[in-house]
């Protein structure tokens, strides 16, 4: 077992040659899905859709222990932002303003969170959800759409090259990466072991100086901006956005990503995002068994491995780092 010595090592993101060679195939593979199978684009385009979603999550309940059940209400602003802006201002400029307004708007509802905990929390954050989900369907025709929805032309976003599916798979893919290599840095930042500290003894990280109310509104402004990004990214890849689309059940299935992939690391997010998409595409056929055959398989892989699938992964990883002793 290699053993780091010094707080550089710590820092880095790949710490090996096998890793950079891991990470390379990983993006290749990305790369040539649309060319090498062009039927699965879609369904790894929403793939990574959700992996946006999830690391955000992660961040505020995995990393900073504070549970959330309203991501679906940060999901639709910033799918309602691009929808309704993109076509009038740019798609570039429409995703500026979902990141500036799930920031402010996570922000404002981290300050009444920071005397709510555990299942309080939990109630108060669905019931934000909720409440976006019926500002976007009850408010006039005009402004949103209402109950029918908004249409999203990716033509009108993005001009006759990049509306075509391709082009628009590869556009979701360099903004995921940066924000995965954003995630990965704030993990090993001073902010990301403050969110941590918080999580494990808050009372400890106040007395070594941590601003627990900075750091927690902080978590959440961070958390829905990632979640903002997320739905943006949805709006032109599915091409309409609907109140019906932000249901509490969305939110549901985020939290079970991360429960599913591992709960505090940005793979967990990415692993149990990857997890869910798969099983959402084959349970489809299943019709209303569907929702039971799900809950099933979420609640297996909490019995056979709390730790997710990312704790699996560093299991199967230090055994073979110690074996054969």
């Amino acid at each position: 077992m290699v053993l780091k010595e010094r707080y550089e090592q710590d820092l880095r993101l790949v710490g090996s040659p096998q890793g950079w060679a891991a990470f390379a195939l990983t993006i290749l593979l990305f790369v040539l899905i649309p060319q090498i199978f062009p039927a699965y684009a879609y369904p790894v385009a929403l793939f990574m859709v959700y992996s946006l979603v999830a690391i955000g999550l992660n961040i505020l309940v995995g990393f900073t222990g504070q549970i959330s059940l309203g991501h679906a209400g940060f999901f639709a602003i910033g799918a309602y932002a691009v929808a309704k802006l993109a076509p009038i201002i740019t798609f570039p400029a429409a995703l500026l303003v979902a990141v500036v307004a799930c920031a402010v708007v996570g922000y404002l509802v981290g300050i009444p969170a920071l005397k709510l905990e555990g299942p309080y929390l939990a109630i108060a954050t669905s019931g934000f959800g909720l409440a976006i989900q019926q500002f976007f369907a009850n408010t006039p025709n005009d402004w949103f759409g209402g109950h029918g929805g908004l249409i999203v032309e990716k033509s009108q976003l993005f001009g006759d090259f990049f509306a075509r599916d391709r082009a628009y798979y590869y556009i979701i893919l360099a903004v995921v990466t940066v924000m995965v290599y954003m995630a990965f840095n704030l993990a090993r930042s001073h902010i990301g072991r403050a969110f941590v500290a918080v999580r494990d003894a808050e009372l400890a990280a106040q007395t070594s100086g941590v601003n627990i109310a900075k750091i927690k509104t902080l978590a959440f402004a961070i958390s829905a901006v990632y979640a903002g990004i997320g739905g943006a990214l949805f709006a032109p890849l599915l091409g309409i956005v609907s109140p019906e689309s932000f249901s509490l059940l969305l939110s549901v299935q985020f939290l079970s990503m991360i429960v599913i992939g591992g709960i505090g690391t940005v793979a967990g997010g990415i692993l149990g995002a990857g997890m869910v998409t798969a099983l959402q595409d084959q349970l489809a056929q299943a019709g209303g068994w569907s929702g039971l055959l799900y809950g099933l398989v979420v609640l297996i892989v909490m019995i056979l491995e709390p730790l997710g699938l990312y704790g699996r992964w560093m299991k199967i990883k230090l055994y073979w780092k110690s074996w054969p002793f």
